[in-house]
């Protein structure tokens, strides 16, 4: 149930991939919040356990829909 197949040919996504550096203080859950992902994507994308904390200076890749406001 893919909304944004479903609103049509206009709506289409554009999707970027954005590098990310982890700061102190970051998670997965926060970074996912910042950039509206997902956490599991996250995690697929960068083939890291989501029970293991990120580490600062930690280079993570996203791949963000900037059509979102």
């Amino acid at each position: 149930n893919n909304a944004r197949t479903l609103a049509g040919t206009n709506n289409r996504s554009v999707i970027r991939r954005v590098n990310y550096t982890v700061r102190n203080g970051d998670n997965l859950a926060s970074i996912a919040n910042r950039f509206r992902v997902n956490v599991n994507d996250i995690a697929r994308w960068n083939n890291i356990n989501t029970r293991r904390y990120l580490q600062p200076g930690q280079n993570l890749t996203l791949h963000v829909d900037v059509t979102r406001n």
